[in-house]
């Protein structure tokens, strides 16, 4: 049963939002919707993509990988039936107290008092290494397109490099956006065409239509 959720502002300059594929970031929105007031859902792809994707030629299971890789969803399994979870989501949204209660069973964790206490430990020992090495800031004053993204770039048969960069840099200058990792965001622009600056198809899919 869908449910109407809330969308924040900021979601979409979200670091970890901004470097999903566009289909996948409307996906988890979608899911939003799927979910129960715990954030849980049953896990049927096939399923999720006809009630929300309907009109997409869309590799379903590629975006749902996606988002469990990045680990927005945490897929599980009760009594042999999928169901997966949506970690943060009772710190985004804002529950109707109208809404039913969940009927779907929590994802089970483990209950060792020595394991759960080892368990918070490395989980704040790997928060802590995990902000060290993720701190996100502002955009750099000097940034310029990487090596690794010129190549990325002629390997996925993408151009017009220059002009994409001053558009995403009017765009992270005026959004005051901030990430981890400023080569990565950029390349999720120029699969996105934030600069609208098709048609610009990858120069292998153009060769494969062309024989």
């Amino acid at each position: 049963m869908a449910r109407i959720r809330t969308i924040k502002p900021e979601f979409f300059t979200s670091s970890d939002i901004a470097e999903l594929t566009p289909l996948a970031r409307l996906f988890y929105i979608a899911l939003w919707c799927e979910a129960d007031r715990e954030g849980r859902l049953a896990w049927n792809t096939k399923t999720l993509k006809f009630r929300y994707l309907p009109a997409d030629d869309s590799p379903i299971e590629v975006i749902a990988k996606e988002l469990i890789d990045s680990g927005l969803i945490v897929p599980y399994e009760v009594d042999g039936v999928k169901y997966a979870e949506i970690p943060t989501f009772s710190k985004h949204q804002v529950i109707n107290n109208r809404e039913s209660p969940s009927t779907l069973p929590a994802r089970v964790h483990d209950a060792s008092p020595r394991v759960k206490a080892e368990g918070r430990k490395e989980g704040k020992e790997r928060k802590e290494d995990a902000s060290k090495q993720r701190r996100e800031t502002l955009l750099p004053k000097d940034f310029e397109i990487s090596e690794s993204v010129r190549k990325w770039a002629a390997e996925h048969g993408y151009n017009r490099l220059e002009e994409r960069l001053d558009h995403f840099k009017d765009w992270a200058i005026s959004k005051a956006a901030k990430y981890s990792d400023w080569d990565a965001a950029f390349r999720n622009a120029i699969k996105g065409d934030w600069a609208k600056l098709q048609p610009c198809k990858p120069v292998l899919s153009v060769m494969a239509g062309a024989v």
